[in-house]
């Protein structure tokens, strides 16, 4: 167990902080009412969309659509909207959790992120390292999910860079609840149960979440070893919310969660673990009038654990290059809106959010055959605040156009990296980083114009900004022989957009959209190489084992893309759909004199072109099947482009029949065709590989 009374009673105290002020004042305001409240029904309201969101390129998935993917973990769900990606292609439930940061439309993929993510309003990207823990997020548990490409900073702010994914969790409605269980080969098994009651006033939950696997090998049959092992994959997660009203406009909403995982990263001594405890409060007022506001306060404390692993070329011998032994980090933090609409025509959005958080790396490193002979601590703090105000005019029923702009500033303290001798004691590194602050004001505008009933179009520009995570500005990091050094002087990313699109109705039940975008990102953080040559590199004071890379994560100046997107959602009959989704993308380094050799490359890890396929067939909500395609071109794993990855298409399937009125019987198989998807290369030619022909089968039940 990572977690202990010491971190209990710091992720209690910080929480009574954040959230108990509020708490005080929103219980206290149910007590002194509840005699005058008649009994209302509480529903899972939250604050409409904002007005302008059919501006920007929004794809949706429903509750359906999520419970028919064949993937195991949400992340496998939303890969079928092309763009959508960590920072490999491989699924969460097998890759180490550095390596589970989100982008989209190939912007940039890193293990950090460049996408945010929301749960409820409330941010999931890791507070240390910016990427998602999927553990958290069990496709159970979610309603909807809502993917934003682009459209920048906006009302979000920092790391929503290539866009932002907005999660719903499923409202309660009723006392009622559900249960979904699956198991497969190799000792897999997930299990979701939830138990909901309504009261008079309130509405409160129950959830719980489980999930082992012994998981898939992560390298080919015929390059695997005696050290290799499967990936194993085991975590729970145990969450209680609840909804009180405090009026008929008024919602007060509360949930708290804890959850473990430990994945076995192909490797029996690479290992890693993670704990996470976090509580968010919530107060919405909307009495669907002319004003409307809603305020989330949330804490998250995080305690995590690593070990990885160097091989030999002929993968008998694993020795331990790294080892993670405790990697704390927090995060407080605050978002409100408030939106008033003036009348027909205009109405105004205004608001704020406040994010700190901190966090340190403790891990033993250089181990050179006998044992690790040094030890690190490297961490640092920041916080982020801002405010932005959004107008929305409609002057006729035909146009709709919004203009809007931010204001952020951020300050980055207390850095530093500490390295001492395992031996005696002796301090060789000690290095404390000069705070640095600033601010960064970002705009946004667009305008959407429907021609006619069955045709519209619409034009958007943005700019927005990702601050350096702490582990990017911080923190260095081993795969295999592969090394990548931390930079303390990493500038803020900033990202320009226009997007040009058109809606268009071609038939009563099909519906396309199409895209077109043009990105430049300034100082994108990047691991680019240094040395690719055995030997101490006397620069970063590092040492370079054979067949091993030296990178170091850099700015770079000016990245570009020109692309554009498809989507074609058709209902070709009431127990036939369809979608069919493309996304092209091409973004190129346009600018680097520090590393002029990468001017005119391709970025890593982003193909041309994506696409994916799913068809559903639906009888009378009895039987339900769902087919999926999803494919991509070759693509590069290094910032050289001398790295390649295949091209595959890879083919899903999943069925539900109902046994009765509450009970359904569900199948899914991940390659169906048990096609082979490179996921990554290495120096000395080592190919990881994402997930092969795989089946579950389950059932779902409704109580």
């Amino acid at each position: 167990m990572i977690l202990n009374k010491y971190n209990i009673f710091k992720y209690l105290g910080g929480l009574t902080l954040v959230c108990g002020l509020p708490a005080f004042f929103v219980f206290g305001a149910v007590a002194d009412a509840a005699e005058a409240i008649p009994e209302i029904i509480v529903t899972g309201r939250r604050l409409a969309p904002s007005l302008n969101e059919p501006v920007y390129a929004t794809a949706s998935l429903s509750r359906d659509a999520l419970s028919l993917s064949a993937g195991a973990r949400l992340d496998d769900a939303l890969r079928a909207i092309p763009g959508f990606g960590l920072f490999r292609r491989q699924s969460s439930r097998a890759s180490h959790p550095t390596t589970q940061g989100v982008s989209l439309r190939g912007l940039g993929p890193s293990g950090a992120g460049r996408t945010l993510v929301l749960l409820d309003g409330i941010p999931q990207n890791d507070a240390f390292g910016g990427w998602i823990d999927w553990s958290l997020l069990p496709t159970a548990s979610i309603g909807t999910a809502s993917i934003t490409r682009g459209g920048g900073a906006g009302p979000w702010g920092n790391a929503a860079l290539a866009g932002v994914i907005r999660l719903q969790g499923r409202d309660i409605e009723r006392d009622a609840g559900f249960a979904e269980i699956s198991a497969g080969p190799h000792a897999t098994f997930d299990a979701t149960a939830s138990v909901e009651v309504l009261g008079a006033n309130s509405a409160w939950q129950g959830l719980a979440h489980g999930h082992h696997t012994d998981g898939t090998f992560l390298i080919g049959k015929a390059q695997r070893g005696p050290v290799d092992r499967r990936a194993a994959d085991r975590g729970a997660l145990a969450q209680m919310s609840g909804r009180v009203a405090i009026n008929e406009d008024t919602i007060v909403r509360g949930v708290a969660r804890y959850s473990e995982s430990r994945l076995i990263n192909g490797i029996a001594i690479s290992e890693s673990e993670t704990r996470v405890a976090d509580a968010a409060l919530s107060l919405l007022h909307d009495p669907r009038g002319d004003t409307s506001w809603e305020i989330n306060t949330y804490a998250r404390d995080q305690a995590f654990r690593a070990v990885f692993a160097a091989v030999n070329v002929t993968r008998t011998i694993a020795t331990p290059s790294l080892d993670q032994f405790v990697v704390p980090s927090r995060a407080y933090g605050a978002n409100g809106i408030l939106r008033h609409r003036f009348d027909d025509q205009l109405s105004l959005d205004l608001g704020a959010d406040a994010r700190l958080a901190d966090g340190a790396t403790n891990e033993n490193f250089q181990n050179i055959g006998q044992g690790f002979t040094r030890v690190r601590r490297a961490g640092g703090e920041q916080t982020l605040a801002g405010a932005f105000a959004e107008l929305n005019w409609q002057p006729v029923a035909q146009i709709l156009a919004t203009v809007g702009g931010r204001v952020d500033s951020w300050q980055q303290s207390g850095g530093q990296r500490r390295e001492t001798s395992l031996q005696n004691g002796a301090v060789l590194r000690d290095d404390r980083f000069a705070d640095r602050d600033g601010s960064i004001g970002t705009v946004r505008s667009a305008v959407r114009y429907e021609a006619t009933s069955n045709v519209a179009f619409r034009a958007a520009a943005y700019t927005g900004f990702r601050l350096p995570t702490l582990n990017e500005l911080y923190r260095p990091f081993r795969v295999g022989n592969d090394i990548t050094e931390a930079n303390p002087k990493l500038d803020l990313e900033r990202v320009a957009g226009l997007d040009f699109g058109a809606d268009l109705i071609i038939a009563p039940n099909f519906k396309l959209t199409t895209t077109y975008f043009n990105t430049v990102l300034k100082d994108a953080v990047t691991n680019v190489t240094i040395r690719s040559t055995p030997g101490l590199d006397p620069t970063l004071n590092v040492l370079v084992p054979v067949g091993g890379v030296l990178r170091q994560r850099q700015n770079l100046e000016r990245i570009e893309t020109d692309g554009f997107e498809v989507d074609l959602t058709a209902e070709l009959s009431p127990q036939w759909q369809a979608s069919l989704r493309y996304l092209f993308t091409s973004p190129e380094v346009t600018r680097s004199s520090r590393q002029p050799t990468l001017q005119g490359l391709r970025l890593a890890q982003v193909s041309s072109h994506q696409a994916s396929a799913q068809f559903t067939w639906t009888s009378r909500e009895a039987f339900s099947i769902a087919a999926s395609l999803r494919g991509a071109t070759k693509q590069f794993d290094d910032d050289q482009n001398t790295r390649v990855l295949s091209e595959y298409v890879v083919a899903d399937a999943s069925a539900e029949v109902a046994l009765t009125e509450t009970v359904r019987l569900t199948l899914a198989i991940e390659n169906v065709l048990n096609k082979t998807v490179e996921s990554g290369r290495s120096a000395d030619g080592l190919v990881s590989v994402g997930t092969p022909r795989t089946a579950r089968m389950g059932l779902r039940l409704g109580f």
